[in-house]
């Protein structure tokens, strides 16, 4: 097989334009590079090489123009509060649906939208320094249509997430007049007292120690021991910093809009970053109960890490509060200093770790979702103690290489690139976040599940699709390296490394996956003792969107005794 042809290169520049026919063009460079067996010492010329690296350059700068608009518009969605973009010229260039329903149009510049001569003084004074990671929170009055007490929070926008544009600010007005679901939520998240948590919100709304004390019928000393207790357990160290955790707050919780009479339902989702003791940034997901039973979830590749809105309500019911850590390269957390699968192994495992040590976590249920298996595997692992038990679902880290025989042609594809032609996999994963970012997503995404009949039905829901193309696009916004890497991991076999882990998985596997076939788990289940496997019907390889209540049902199962398997195994 030739892999050095003008119709290569020519498919691979189709590749980077973001072709309309994405199918036929995938299908041409898997016909190209994979028409018959690939021969083990198949190489790329230095010219097709080049061409590949063109490419790559190309696709950088043309992904910052043609999505410039669709960037900052999932940005500015994002926020359930009234949100602004804004450049450090003061120019408004977006704002999100909620801004537009309580100001009206977007104005043109921030002076139009804020007409308090102090509030924009400090606007304008941060916006000459413009220090990243430093948010500026202002509290008090500060819009011009607004009468009750509000607070703004205004940050500079990742240069990542803007497409590398380094003046974008994102600006969120909060009204602190929120009702008793989203204060009920900050108590519990902070473990604050009732009391605590009204002086916190009085104290964010600018009022002053005297007016609190009059407002709560104490006094201003008892206002003041509440304050050092509040202090004390939301870490911060002044009114500002109360502000920005306040505003942080309440601008990353998902309201959804209820049925009855408009009422809202209130779900604790929250994105949050930590410094790692290396200095890389750690980004992770919080989701459900916040005060819930911690269960460490290591998402798929590259989505999976969000939950649906009802298995969202769920976990808040149930208590399990999701805890899921972006591994390095991914979403906002910092790449991996050095690249191989087993660096980036226990590099993502390390860092769980100290995310958990950080949260005060010290055992957790894991929970891994398809391809993130590995990675659960790995954590238990290296800290047995911190786990109580594993869960794992749609995958277990085996393999063999003839299994890809079996498998439907796109995934099929991917894995042959990563394995034979790593050079070539950026280029195609840039072109399917490409197609994500697009308005082809649902038939892009409807495509690759189409193999599977309980799979194509799951994508009719528009949710689960949007879960797989945001949380994607999400995951590889920074770069695509990360997935290469960890296209290998996948097809790296660990079965000597369960045998000897502690802790066993319990797999939930979907019976009509067609992905990673049924029998790929029963073998794993058959060669690491202690391991056990549940079917479920009528699920594919997304029954972690299309059938999350037996997800719940797994978690609330307590895991059977080593003496109760034993058992159980010496009657089958």
């Amino acid at each position: 097989m030739s892999t050095d042809t003008n119709d290569l290169i020519a498919a691979i520049y189709a590749a980077t334009l973001s072709p309309n026919d994405f199918a036929k063009v995938l299908h041409d460079l898997d016909t190209m590079l994979f028409d018959g067996e690939v021969a083990s010492d198949a190489v790329l010329s230095e010219a097709t090489l080049s061409h590949i690296g063109v490419a790559r350059s190309i696709q950088e700068r043309i992904g910052r123009t043609t999505t410039e608009e669709q960037r900052l518009a999932a940005i500015v969605e994002s926020v359930p509060n009234p949100t602004y973009i804004l450049s450090r010229s003061e120019v408004m260039l977006a704002g999100n649906n909620v801004a537009r329903r309580k100001y009206g149009a977007l104005p043109a510049v921030l002076s139009d939208l804020i007409t308090h001569k102090d509030v924009l003084r400090q606007l304008r004074d941060y916006f000459r320094r413009g220090e990243v990671g430093q948010p500026l929170a202002i509290a008090g009055q500060i819009a011009s249509l607004q009468t009750s007490q509000t607070s703004v929070l205004v940050n500079r926008i990742d240069p990542s997430m803007a497409g590398g544009d380094p003046d974008l600010f994102l600006l969120s007005i909060v009204d602190f007049g929120f009702d008793g679901r989203v204060t009920e939520l900050f108590r519990i998240a902070h473990g604050l007292t009732p009391a605590e948590t009204q002086v916190a919100v009085l104290l964010a709304s600018g009022l002053r120690l005297a007016d609190i004390a009059s407002e709560r019928g104490v006094s201003v000393e008892t206002v003041r021991t509440q304050i050092k207790t509040i202090k004390n357990k939301t870490s911060v160290r002044d009114l500002p910093g109360l502000v920005r955790l306040l505003c942080g707050f309440t601008a990353t919780l998902v309201a959804q809009a209820g049925q009855n009479g408009g009422s809202g339902q209130v779900f604790y989702k929250v994105r949050r970053q930590v410094t790692l003791p290396d200095g890389r940034r750690l980004d992770y997901l919080e989701q459900g109960a916040p005060d819930g039973r911690p269960v460490l979830l290591f998402h798929n590749l590259p989505y999976g890490a969000e939950l649906s809105e009802a298995a969202l309500q769920q976990a808040q019911l149930d208590g399990f509060r999701f805890i899921a850590p972006y591994r390095p390269g991914m979403g906002l957390t910092d790449p991996a200093p050095k690249s191989s699968p087993e660096m980036l192994l226990d590099l993502a495992a390390a860092d769980c770790a100290e995310l958990l040590r950080h949260l005060g976590i010290a055992n957790t249920i894991v929970m891994s979702h398809a391809a993130g298996s590995a990675f659960a595997l790995r954590f238990a692992s290296r800290d047995p103690d911190k786990v109580s038990r594993m869960i794992a679902v749609s995958h277990v880290p085996i393999w063999r290489p003839h299994w890809i025989a079996d498998m439907p042609q796109r995934q099929r594809f991917v894995t042959r690139l990563a394995r034979h032609f790593p050079q070539v996999l950026p280029v195609v994963a840039w072109a399917m976040i490409t197609c994500m970012e697009s308005r082809q997503v649902n038939e892009f995404v409807r495509y690759n599940c189409r193999d599977g009949k309980s799979d194509a039905k799951a994508v009719e829901s528009q949710e689960t699709i949007d879960l797989i193309a945001k949380g994607s696009i999400y995951a590889l916004h920074k770069s695509v390296a990360s997935f290469s890497l960890e296209c290998l991991i996948a097809q790296t076999d660990f079965v000597a490394e369960a045998r000897a882990c502690r802790h066993k998985f319990h797999i939930l596997h979907g019976e009509d996956d067609q992905i990673i076939r049924l029998y790929k788990s029963q073998t794993f289940v058959d060669e690491v003792p202690g391991t056990t496997i549940e079917t479920v019907p009528d699920a594919g390889q997304l029954l972690f969107f299309s059938h999350w209540p037996r997800l719940f049902s797994a978690l609330k199962t307590p895991p059977m005794s080593s003496t109760a398997f034993a058992r159980l195994s010496a009657l089958v």
